[in-house]
């Protein structure tokens, strides 16, 4: 008999289906629109036109019933209408005003007013969906980095780029922070050019640069020609940033390997992302040279396998400026050159936390 009743409230809120997409496609149009209070046509509709007019036939069990079933659709519509491309603070607006009827969903669902009803799955799911697309393009970019250099990554493959061979460290100098990274070699790289060879070099960048006060400079390496194990040996540094830096869950320096082309644009070869959670102090050494070496294998990402938050960020790239740089730099990685299409992911031997996966040597 309950199945049957529950069918029945199903079969009801579908009727009620249509005229409520409608209004909360409306719903969202006034909210790009900032209209005050926007929800409550909603909310007015669904008490007063829907749930009113079912409360004088039912008893209080099967009124909550119905009720549950109105949320269920209600939720469906919200979550089928939600556009996909708006700045974070319309987002925020709508979380607000879904939290307001989320609550009033809470009350009518209740079948003792005094005993609050099971949770809704439902609108804990389209709640979190609503927080992340609120997160700024920052914040985005910090969980992006996060997902695909943490040890076990869901997005891991093969890779047959070669290694890159540095060193990093940092210090606390007038508690500010200086960052040091030895490039010494790469090892095994792929041929790039026709003749079975390349022009590798090494880029090195902070990211997301948005972090900084001042946005880091990106550094390079000299080109080495005609190599396929090229040594650099090359010292860079940064000065003067915030002392949490090292601190900051997502904070990475990336090591792309590229291979220079004079007629065409260079091709990418492969690329690291080392946690700047992960590199250690120089407080007990002497120098960087005295920091153990890492071997770290490039990967490549794969433009199929790509952590969800990616989806976000590329959304916003029509007005948001950071995020066009962002899904600039990933697509020109994903699809240049003549490398394997794999994804990118790096571990840490030296701690079960760590992001990125390295054989180390005290000297070298």
């Amino acid at each position: 008999m309950n199945d049957v009743i529950k069918l029945i409230f199903e079969r009801v809120a579908t009727l009620f289906y249509v005229s409520l997409k409608d209004k909360i496609s409306k719903y969202y149009e006034d909210e790009k629109r900032k209209k005050v209070d926007a929800m409550n046509d909603i909310n007015q509709y669904i008490d007063q036109e829907i749930l009113h007019k079912l409360y004088s036939g039912l008893e209080k069990v099967q009124y909550s019933r119905a009720a549950c079933a109105i949320r269920l659709k209600a939720l469906q519509c919200l979550r089928e209408s939600l556009p996909l491309q708006e700045p974070p603070d319309f987002y925020e607006r709508v979380l607000q005003s879904f939290d307001r009827l989320a609550s009033y969903f809470e009350t009518v669902c209740r079948e003792e007013q005094h005993i609050p009803g099971p949770p809704c799955e439902e609108v804990t799911t389209f709640r979190r969906t609503l927080q992340q697309f609120a997160l700024s393009t920052e914040q985005l970019q910090l969980i992006y980095f996060q997902e695909i250099s943490q040890t076990h990554s869901p997005y891991p493959t093969p890779t047959n780029n070669g290694v890159i061979v540095f060193r990093t460290a940092y210090e606390v100098v007038n508690d500010l922070i200086t960052i040091y990274v030895q490039i010494l070699s790469c090892q095994d790289l792929p041929r790039m050019d026709y003749f079975g060879s390349s022009d590798p070099y090494v880029i090195l960048e902070l990211l997301p640069s948005t972090l900084y006060p001042k946005r880091p400079k990106e550094d390079r390496t000299i080109t080495i020609k005609r190599t396929l194990d090229p040594e650099f040996n090359q010292l860079f540094q940064w000065y003067r940033l915030p002392l949490n830096i090292v601190h900051r869950p997502g904070a990475v320096l990336r090591l792309s390997v590229w291979d220079e082309d004079i007629v065409k644009e260079d091709d990418f070869i492969g690329e690291c992302f080392v946690p700047l959670t992960n590199i250690e102090s120089l407080k007990n050494r002497a120098s960087i040279r005295d920091v153990p070496v890492s071997e770290v294998r490039l990967r490549r990402q794969n433009k199929h396998a790509q952590p969800k938050v990616y989806e976000l960020i590329r959304n916003r790239a029509k007005f948001d400026q950071e995020a066009a740089l962002f899904l600039k730099q990933r697509t020109r990685a994903m699809e240049s050159g003549n490398g394997s299409d794999d994804a990118s992911v790096i571990s840490d031997d030296r701690n079960s936390s760590g992001s990125y996966a390295v054989r180390k040597y005290t000297n070298k």
